[in-house]
C-alpha cells in the first residue's frame, strides 16, 4: 500500500445498442429514475429532451454511463440536433454494412454531406462504440465549424500531434469552449458515454444558438489551487452527481493484503463500464507480483492490455476533486490507513460527498461503502489530495499518463 503508483483493469464491455430507444417514451429530465436530483446533467437533459435530441428508456431511466455507438450518435446529430428527416427510400445502401437498417437514412445522409467516412473495405461499423474524436468530427462537420485561430496550441497534451486526423476538429471545439479543463489530458480515443454525449451536444447546440454555457475549469497556474480549500468549495454549493446512497460496487480485497489499488480499479471500472476484472488474470498479463502498487511499466502494460487511458497524478487540488465528482466522474484516491502507529496508506474510490465528508467504495471489511471525514482526503490541513487516478475506456491500446497539478 505504501509508495503507490498506478494500476488497472480488464473485462467485458456491456454495449448499449440503442441510445435513442425505438418506441420509448420521452421523459422530462427530472423524471429519469437514475439521475440524482443534484446532478448538473438534469438541466442539460431537460434541454435535450425538449429539443427532441434524446429520449429515455422505457423503464424511465437515462443510463448515463452506457456507451454510444456510431449509428446512434449520427442519428442524434442528423435528426435531433439539425432536425433533418432523410427519406429511407433515398438514403440507403451507402456502405456494405449500412443497407436498409433503421439507421441507414441518417448515416447515408451524413455520408452524402461529407460528415462521416467508412473504414477500409467499404464498411461503416455502425455498432462500434464511437470515440470522442469521431463524435466531435461529426458535430463540427454538421455545424460547419471553421478554425477560429484563437489558440495556437491545445491546452491538452494529447491533442498536439499535427499529423493526427482529428487535431483540427478538437481544436475547433476547444476554441468554442466546449470541453471541461479539469486536467491536461483529453483522451481523443475515449469511448463516450451518454453522459458525455449529453453535455457535449448541449454545449454545442447552445453555442450554435449564440448562448455559450459554462464548462468546468480548474486553474493550476502559479499554485493558485492551493488557495482553494474543501471548505471553500463546499461554500459554493457544489453538489455531487451521485447520491451517497448510490449502489456503488465495493469489491473485497480479501486474500490480497496489498491489493487495495487493484480492487479500487476493479470497482471503478465495474461501475463505469460494466467490466468484470479478474485480478489474478491482470497480475499475469501485466507482470505484477501482487505486492503493493504497480510501477510505471506495469501500469503501462495494463493500459495497453485493457484499452484504458490510466491518468495518475499527485497533489490534485480541492477544486479538481469536487468538480470531478460533480461531473459524475468517481476517482481513486489515497487516504491514510494505520496499522498501529504506522500509516501504510490505502486506496479507495471516491464517488460522492456531503457536508460531513466523502463517500467511498472501500475494499476492506469485505468491501463496503462508507463515509470518511474530509480530513482523511485533505490530510494535515492541505488543500489538495495526495494522489488520484482516473480511468477512461479507449478504442484500442490505452496509455499510462502521469499528469501534473
Amino acid at each position: 500500500m505504501k509508495n503507490l503508483t498506478t494500476l488497472a483493469v480488464s473485462a467485458v464491455l456491456t454495449i448499449c445498442l440503442f441510445c435513442t430507444v425505438q418506441g420509448s417514451t420521452a421523459f422530462a429530465a427530472a423524471q429519469f429514475s437514475d439521475i440524482y436530483s443534484s446532478d448538473e446533467l438534469t438541466a442539460e437533459l431537460t434541454y435535450l429532451t425538449d429539443a427532441g435530441v434524446i429520449e429515455g428508456y422505457s423503464d424511465g431511466s437515462f443510463k448515463p454511463l452506457n456507451l454510444i455507438n456510431r449509428a446512434e450518435f449520427t442519428k442524434m446529430v442528423v435528426a435531433g440536433v439539425l432536425g433533418k428527416k432523410p427519406s429511407a427510400s433515398e438514403f440507403s445502401n451507402c456502405f456494405q454494412d449500412v443497407l436498409n437498417d433503421w439507421y441507414a437514412p441518417y448515416i447515408c445522409y451524413a455520408k452524402e454531406e461529407g460528415w462521416v467516412e467508412g473504414y477500409s473495405g467499404g464498411v461503416f461499423e455502425p455498432e462500434y462504440e464511437i470515440t470522442k474524436a469521431e463524435a466531435v468530427k461529426i458535430t463540427a462537420e454538421a455545424y460547419e465549424w471553421e478554425r477560429l485561430d484563437t489558440i495556437d496550441q491545445s491546452y491538452f497534451l494529447d491533442n498536439q500531434d499535427e499529423s493526427a486526423w482529428y487535431i483540427d476538429y478538437l481544436l475547433s471545439a476547444e476554441e468554442r469552449v466546449l470541453f471541461d479543463k479539469l486536467n491536461v489530458y483529453l483522451s481523443p480515443n475515449e469511448l463516450i458515454s451518454r453522459r458525455w454525449m449529453a453535455e457535449f451536444l448541449y454545449r454545442a447546440m447552445n453555442y450554435g444558438a449564440g448562448t455559450p454555457v459554462e464548462v468546468r475549469i480548474v486553474t493550476y497556474d502559479n499554485m493558485e489551487y492551493q488557495k482553494q480549500s474543501y471548505e471553500d468549495m463546499l461554500r459554493t454549493g457544489i453538489q455531487p452527481a451521485y447520491a451517497p446512497s448510490s449502489d456503488f460496487p465495493a469489491n473485497s480485497q480479501s486474500g490480497w493484503s496489498y491489493g487495495c489499488y487493484a480492487f479500487a480499479v476493479k470497482s471503478l471500472l465495474e461501475f463505469k463500464y460494466g467490466m468484470n476484472l479478474n485480478i489474478s488474470e491482470v497480475q499475469d498479463r501485466i507482470g505484477w507480483d501482487g505486492s503493493f502498487l504497480w510501477n510505471e511499466t506495469e501500469a503501462g502494460n495494463f493500459a495497453r492490455e485493457y484499452d484504458i487511458d490510466l491518468l495518475f497524478g499527485y497533489y490534485a487540488p480541492a477544486e479538481y476533486f469536487f468538480k470531478k465528482l460533480s461531473a459524475g466522474e468517481p476517482i481513486i484516491l489515497y487516504i491514510p490507513y494505520y496499522i498501529g502507529s504506522e500509516n501504510v496508506g490505502h486506496q479507495v474510490v471516491a464517488y460522492s460527498f456531503d457536508n460531513d465528508g466523502v463517500w467511498i467504495s472501500d475494499s476492506l471489511q469485505g468491501g463496503i461503502n462508507r463515509e470518511i471525514p474530509y480530513t482523511d482526503v485533505f490530510v494535515n490541513g492541505a488543500n489538495y489530495t495526495l494522489n488520484v487516478t482516473e480511468l477512461r475506456r479507449v478504442k484500442s491500446g490505452g496509455e499510462y499518463k502521469m499528469q501534473g497539478y
